[in-house]
């Protein structure tokens, strides 16, 4: 069995899928966004140091010098996105979309409330240096935050020299989820037909990154229907 080593390098595409309470993917018209509408993300560890045991003689020095594992506990996510997309800042952070007289997504309305949504959030990247296999549409890195705990805006200025940014704050990933294979084919599998993922993932699994040949989802700022 051959190992696959990749150099990820910018960014293609993201997309976010609305999840429910218990990490589900459900029947919704709406349910999922593509775009490559975004200039950053930035995931950061959240750790807890295992505690020291320490025992010292009456002399002073140690007699027990030991210290636990560390348990890693979730990621935190930040993302700062190009512009104002209402359906994909309403699935990722307090906002939701507010409508025009026809009906039309014209923005958004941000209330105080406890925050409560959940998104599965799908990255792909370029590689670098790395060639195209025989069969694929392109090499790309692919990251998968399965359960993601959505975030509230980040701060907001307006002034003379600088475009004004929309970014996402406070989101963070959790345990449980029940993402398994996936809704969509992300990978081709064995015959070179497009499949989802090979293996389920793990309940407790927070992240997942390989590499793919097959292409992302077009780029679009219009929900499309994801089955449940």
């Amino acid at each position: 069995m051959a190992t696959h080593f990749f150099t990820p390098i910018l960014g293609k595409r993201l997309r976010a899928t609305t999840l429910d309470a218990c990490g589900n993917t459900t029947a919704d018209a709406e349910g999922a966004i593509a775009t490559d509408g975004f200039v950053s993300i930035s995931l950061s560890s959240e750790v807890e140091e295992g505690e020291e045991i320490i025992q010292r003689k009456a002399s002073g020095a140690l007699c027990v010098n030991e210290k636990q594992a560390d348990s890693f506990k979730r990621f935190t996510v930040e993302i700062e996105f190009c512009g104002v997309s209402p359906h994909l800042l309403a699935k990722m952070t307090n906002a939701e979309v507010y409508e025009d007289f026809a009906g039309d997504a014209a923005g958004i309305t941000v209330a105080e409330g406890e925050m409560t949504k959940a998104v599965a959030l799908e990255l792909w990247t370029g590689l670098s240096g790395q060639a195209c296999a025989e069969g694929s549409d392109e090499a790309s890195g692919y990251l998968l935050l399965p359960f993601l705990k959505a975030g509230v805006l980040g701060d907001i200025e307006v002034n003379g020299e600088d475009a004004v940014t929309f970014s996402l704050t406070g989101a963070y990933t959790v345990g449980g989820n029940a993402w398994g294979v996936g809704p969509y084919d992300v990978v081709y599998d064995s015959e070179n037909a497009p499949s989802p993922l090979p293996t389920a993932l793990d309940p407790y699994d927070h992240l997942l990154l390989m590499d793919t040949g097959l292409a992302p989802p077009p780029s679009s700022h219009e929900p499309v229907a994801v089955a449940a």
